[in-house]
Parts: C-alpha cells; structure tokens; sequence
C-alpha cells in the first residue's frame, strides 16, 4: 500500500523524516518496503504563470506564451490547446529532464530540454503535460496548476510527494488505509490524530424504505445505502486526480475518484451505482441465482455459480459483492442521482469468488482480511461529504443502514505481572496505560487479589488483538521492539530426541551410497504385470512380503491407467529405473528407501512397511588402467549389505538358504533374526530380468526389513576407538559339510564373549585328509579389551573356551 506524506499529515504531524517514520512503523510491524521521492527528477522545472498568448505568425496549430517564473521570463512555441491567459503552468527550462510524451517506455526521463527554433520562432523552454512530468498518461493538453501556486517556486516544492509503500500483513486490515497508518504513527510518536468531517447520516434515514434489503446474512452482516440526487459528474479536481495518482489509483471521474480516495483514506471500499438504472430504485445482496452471469467494470462477462455472492438489483445483478461493480449500472456522464453503497462481506466468501473469477481488485484485498463492520456507515458519511463538497447543489435524499447484529468490543483481561513475564522487563502501569490508550484500546488497572490485573476492552476493527499474549504485544511494539533488554531466557532446555526411524534411514543411505549405491526415489504404484514378474505360481506377488494378487490394494484414481495398484514391494520400478540405466551406463548400483502397501486381514488400511530395496547390474567398475574386472554378482550385493548390517551395530543377523521363484536357484539367500526374515537376496533369473528389459548382464536384487533391522540397531549409538591395541588370532575349524559357516561364526563369537570385536571368514577348504563330507573353515578373530592389553594367558584360556564349544555345539574340531 502507497502512503503519501502529504496525505499522512493531514492525519497526524509526527515530526520525523518520512526515513525515520518508516523506520519506526517497520520495527513496530508495519514494514515499509520501498520510499519514493515523486518529482525528484523535476530539476529546472519552475511553477510560471502565463502572461500572453499570441498565435504563431508561421503555424496555423502553434501559439507563442509568455510565461514567467520568477527569475525565468520565457517565450514558449506550444500547441496545447488548452493554454490560457493567466494560468498557473509548469515550465520547464534548458536542462530539465522530460518523458517523451510520444513515446512508450516505463516512465524514465527519455530527453534532455533544450532551446530550439519551430518555424522561425526561437522556444527557450516548455510548458509541460502530465505525463512529460510522469504525474499520469494525460498529454492532450499542459497540466494547469492550482491559482494559489507560488509563482517562480520549484514545482517538486509545490506537488513533489514522498510516498512510503506498506508490505500489510494479513492480519492488520486495521492499517490497510492511510487512516489506519496514521493511528499508528500518532501512537508511536504521542502526537494527536486528527479525523476528517463526515455527515451524520443516521439522521437523514427517511425515505430509505426498500433502498436495502439483506437476503444473505451470513455473508453480509452490514449493507448501507445513501443516495444523493443532483450530482454532476466531471473530471475530478487536480488536487484528488494526484493525490490518488501518488496512492498508484488511476483518476476516472469525481464520483468514482471519490469512492476510490475512501477507500485509500478509510480503508472501506465502496461503490456508486447510477440509480436510474436499477431496477425498483434499490439493491439486494444474495447469492447468484442458476444461468446468471455480469459483465463487469473491466467489461468481460463473467458467469456466476450460486456459491457467489452479489448485489443486485429487482431484476438482475449489478455488481459481485466485495470484487467489482457491474458495467450495466455504471455511473457515467449522464448520471444525476447515484445509489452509493458500503457494505461489509464475509472474507472467506469474498477470497473464494476473487479466485475463483481470477479477478482481485483492491476491494476484495481488504475485505478478505476481514473489515471491521463498523467502518462502513463511518465511510458512507466520509464519500457524501467529499461528493457534497464536488458537486454543489447535491443533496442526500435518502440513506438506510441494514445492521441487524453489531459487532461489539471484546474484553480480555489478564495479571498486570503477564507482561513482565512474556517480555522479560516490567514497565510502569501509567506507561502501560497509555500505550494502550494511543492504540485506540479502552485499558484499566483493578486492585484485589494476589496482584494487579489490566483489563482492555479491544476495539472492533483489531480482530487480530485475541488473547493476553496479544496485548502484551502491542505494548511491546508500541515502546518499542528496539527498547527490549537483551536477556539470555532462563528455564531448563528441553532435551533433543531424534527420531530412531529417521536415524537409522540417514545410516542405511550413508552406508549404501559410500558402497557406490546412488539413490533412486519412484512411484508408490506398480502394474499387474511387473508385479507377476516378481511372483510365484500360486498367485502371489511381492518379494520380501508374499501378498496375494487378490489382496493387493487399488487406487481409485491412479496417475497412470495401468498402474494402478499400492506396490507391495519396490523392485519393479527400481528394476525399470536400471534397466534404462543400462542403456547408457555399463554398470549400475540402485537402492530406494521407502514404504510398501501389505493388505492386513480385515482392515481397510495397510501395513506400510519400510523397505530398503536394491538392484546391482552390469560391470563391477568402469573400464581403465586400474579398473577391476567381472561383473556385479550376488557377492558384491551380500558385501554391501553385510557392511550396513555392521554400521548399524547388527550383529544377530545371518544368512541363511532361501529360494524364491524370481531369484535363480543356488543364487539366493534370506537375512534372518531368530525365526524372523529381515532380508531376501539373489540373483533375478535371466527370464525374469528380460521381462524387465535387462538381457546379458547379470541381475541382483536384494529388499531389507526396515522396521526388523530397527529393533536391532536400537542400542546401536557409535563406536568407540579401544585404548588398548588388538590381538588377532586365526582358527581353523573342521566341522560336517552340512554346517553353515554363519553357525560357527556364532559358536566363536558366543565363546569369545565381548572381548571378540571382529570375525572374518577368510578361507574353505575341502581334501582327502579332511574325511568325506568334511569341510575347514578359516576365520580370523580380533580380541580387544576395553581397559587392559590382553596377555598369552588369557587368550589361550578363550581358545579352549571356544574349542569346546564348537565340539559341543557344532560338532567342530580345531586344527592344529
């Protein structure tokens, strides 16, 4: 919102630079954006009054002017029309900066004045048109200036302006005005606010009956209308053509200006009708009624559901309530008599018809924040005096104020101590009151009790102003936001808990992404057909989670046609993502975290599981000097998932057979806690790749538990590096074909106790001297003690601690 501080002083002189007062409403709330300087660019361009008019004795069109300023006496060749004998005229000498009236641009200073000869007459200077000045786009004619303009003054003395622009919250529509920036300004600076005259209409409400009449109460709580007969419409005065023209508001004629410079000055939209083209004389406010439609102000007809709100006429309506009037009663120079109406809208109502005809126009920027309803009548009397004043011989012939339920002050009351509480610095009770009382607020101190309580009585028009901790914000604001102790808050911190589900993601992404993984993010849907790729015979689908196709859940609305249903697990789309990978790259690494959609017995809801899903295709590395060689295989893939398993401190999970109809036999393996299956990975069978568009390379695949491995890694917060260096011993262990190394490897972990810190698998070996059905497995185990270096001693006395155990448990035997 503009402000001109010229218009700001009629209100309240504050004393300060317009930098200073901006600076002083911004650190109360009221942030002022941007400070224009109009007519600083008006240098060597005088007020000059014009002596003679002679016609040119070569030109037909041009006259000769006589004008002086003061120190400059000027003989102009121009062609206005308009130019007279002892008008007020801006001159312009040698050096000034014009716009080129004849030219579209933005407005800059496009040429530089400078003497010329037109048709054998020498012009030492010009007499300007609006928009050579950039007051407006008017250059018909020169600018005539006010009679009592000071001959030979520099005309950014008499109408250069200094506009602030106002970035209004939503929650202020109090200051959404130059009244209400005025209020705000005389507050923080202790200066009187002076209000402008306004009728008392309320006196003059015979003959109203059927002016008004409020079919949508809920959506409009207030509607005034004034009709005043004998108007005459005209260009507006210059003082109100430029007074709205700094306020960024185009001048159209002293009816409409009018309603326009209340609007700005009160903040109250309002709107003129002509009432000789309404039908029956009055307006009604309803909702539109089916197949009606209105051409509006800016001229496209616009049709109206029944949602919309507007006012009408007994026929038709004439106009959308709180957006724009409508072209058939537009006020035009044949008007005599007008109807002008202030009403306040719902805002809800008012937002969702501006958007909804994508037209938002001043009014309905202040009424969808919510106008005090109560400003209205103030308004309509503010417009009939300024349309009295325009239009002499004008009078009110009727007015009728339908208000059936006012809106009444709210009071809140609060210990005086709250203040000091919220704001960390006490303040005297009469400086407290007085705050409040220049913020237009009704405050009181009232004795009794423990302490004493500050009751304010809250006007209508700051509906922002709710609750206790409100108040004691204006008060700060008010003193100042800048005048705050700096005081370190006092209390016990609340301690930070990160959430377990999120800590374990962040470890699971870190791992896979430093094992080459990239990371891939995909739909939530998959079809019927990539998820039979996946599934068995028996009609199930799914990797880790079998579901049964007849189970799977289905979107109503789905993004595409044929992918309609909620995946229940996240290879297919992690399969088609590597598989136009491939086309481009020779090797890929993909893994997704996300969830899957499990249908649960008689529940409409599903179990979303977290998943981490993998896929690893093509060459191992890339082709060069130091490149390795091979393939992606299901080793790599058990690699990198046995090293997050460890970065999550997860270390009773084994691996352990498995077969799954998409996974190639003898390739495959499930990752299990206990009796529970956390993981299944293997290798795709070629067809099953092929049907995903993968053929040559080899395919591996692999979905982790999220939520099994959570529980897991619950207690699983860091590593310590030991004070003491480690011991590393190797043990070579005979055990039955049968036995899987993961049991052993929980034989020598369980025997070690916690001073094992580390087992490898580092060799199998099959020979004749081993015995039939007989194996050796090689690991190499690390021993490492938090407070001592481990002696001979004691590391002998664990090796036949777990030599027997592996006898008893597996069956093993230590070799030499």
């Amino acid at each position: 919102m503009k402000v001109p501080m010229r218009w700001l002083d009629e209100f309240v002189e504050t004393g300060l630079s317009p930098q200073e007062l901006g600076h002083r409403l911004t650190m109360a709330g009221l942030e002022a954006e941007k400070i224009e300087e109009l007519g600083a660019e008006w240098d060597k361009v005088f007020v000059g009054l014009v002596e003679k008019v002679e016609r040119h004795p070569d030109a037909d069109r041009l006259v000769l002017a006589t004008v002086d300023a003061g120190e400059n006496k000027l003989t102009v060749v121009t062609g206005a029309p308009n130019i007279a004998q002892g008008q007020k005229v801006a001159l312009a000498v040698a050096g000034a900066r014009l716009i080129d009236a004849h030219a579209e641009g933005d407005g800059r200073p496009l040429k530089t004045l400078k003497p010329g000869t037109i048709r054998g007459v020498r012009s030492e200077g010009m007499v300007c048109s609006e928009k050579e000045l950039g007051i407006s786009d008017e250059h018909e004619g020169i600018m005539i200036l006010d009679p009592e303009a000071p001959v030979g003054l520099p005309l950014q003395q008499w109408l250069g302006e200094t506009v602030i622009e106002f970035e209004i919250t939503p929650n202020r529509v109090d200051a959404f005005s130059i009244l209400g920036i005025g209020r705000e300004a005389a507050a923080l600076t202790e200066r009187p606010l002076k209000l402008s005259d306004a009728p008392n209409l309320s006196a003059a409400t015979r003959g109203g009956d059927g002016l008004v009449r409020v079919e949508a109460p809920d959506l409009c709580p207030r509607c005034s209308a004034t009709v005043i007969e004998g108007v005459t419409v005209a260009p507006s005065p210059p003082w109100l053509a430029r007074r709205l023209a700094a306020a960024g508001v185009r001048s159209i004629n002293n009816l409409v200006d009018v309603t326009n410079y209340v609007m700005l000055e009160w903040g109250q939209p309002l709107h003129a009708y002509d009432r000789a083209r309404l039908a029956g004389g009055g307006i009604a406010v309803r909702r539109a009624r089916p197949g009606e439609s209105l051409e509006t102000l800016d001229h496209p007809t616009r049709a109206l559901s029944e949602a919309r709100l507007v006012i009408a006429d007994a026929e038709r309506p004439v106009g959308i309530a709180g957006v724009m009037g409508g072209a058939v009663s537009e006020v035009d120079a044949a008007t005599t008599t007008i109807l002008l109406e202030a009403a306040n809208f719902e805002p809800h109502s008012v937002r969702q018809t501006a958007r909804a005809l994508r037209l938002r126009t001043d009014a309905s920027a202040r009424f969808e924040r919510g106008i005090d309803p109560n400003l209205a009548f103030e308004a309509a009397g503010r417009a009939t005096r300024l349309i009295l004043d325009l239009c002499p011989g004008s009078r009110v012939a009727a007015v009728r104020d339908d208000y059936p339920r006012p809106r009444r002050p709210i009071e809140l009351a609060m210990p005086f101590s709250e203040i000091e509480r919220l704001l960390g610095v006490r303040y005297e009770p009469a400086r407290v009151l007085d705050v409040l009382a220049r913020l237009g607020f009704a405050p009181a101190i009232t004795e009794g009790g423990t302490e004493p309580a500050l009751t304010v009585t809250v006007p209508t028009s700051r509906p922002d102003v709710a609750q206790a901790a409100d108040v004691v914000e204006e008060v700060a604001r008010a003193i100042g936001y800048d005048t705050l102790p700096e005081t370190l808050p006092g209390g016990r911190a609340t301690p930070v808990r990160r959430d377990p589900a999120y800590l374990l993601e962040r470890r699971v992404r870190a791992t896979l992404v430093a094992a080459g993984g990239y990371e891939a993010i995909s739909y939530v849907v998959a079809s019927a057909g990539d998820l039979a790729r996946l599934g068995g015979s028996d009609g199930e689908v799914g990797f880790l989670h079998p579901v049964a196709a007849a189970r799977l859940l289905k979107l109503r609305n789905p993004l595409q046609a044929d992918q309609p249903w909620l995946r229940p697990t996240r290879l297919p789309r992690l399969l088609a993502a590597a598989a136009a990978n491939l086309k481009h790259e020779a090797g890929v690494r993909l893994f997704e975290l996300a969830r899957v959609y499990l249908p649960r017995a008689g529940e409409a809801l599903p179990r979303e599981a977290r998943v981490a899903g993998l896929v690893y295709a093509g060459r191992r590395e890339p082709v060069g000097l130091y490149g390795g060689e091979g393939e992606l295989d299901f080793f790599d893939l058990k690699g990198a998932i046995e090293e997050t398993l460890a970065r999550l401190g997860v270390d009773d999970a084994v691996f352990e057979p498995s077969e799954h109809p998409a996974l190639h036999p003898g390739r495959s393996a499930a990752l299990c806690r206990g009796e529970d299956r956390v993981g299944l990975l293997g290798e795709l069978r070629p067809d099953r790749a092929a049907g995903f568009g993968i053929e040559g390379p080899r395919v591996v695949v692999a979905e982790l538990d999220l939520d099994g491995l959570g529980e897991a890694a619950a207690g699983a917060h860091g590593v310590s590096a030991p004070r003491f260096l480690p011991a590393e011993q190797d043990f070579a262990v005979v055990v039955p074909e049968a036995t899987p190394a993961a049991a052993v490897e929980r034989v020598l972990r369980a025997g070690a106790g916690p001073l094992a810190t580390g087992v490898v698998l580092f060799d199998v070996y099959r020979g004749p001297q081993l015995g039939a059905d007989q194996k050796s497995l090689a690991f190499r185990v690390t021993f490492t003690a938090p407070d001592r270096a481990l002696t001979d001693a004691e590391l002998v006395k664990v090796r036949d601690r777990i030599g027997k155990a592996l006898a008893r448990q597996v069956g093993g035997e230590l070799r030499g």
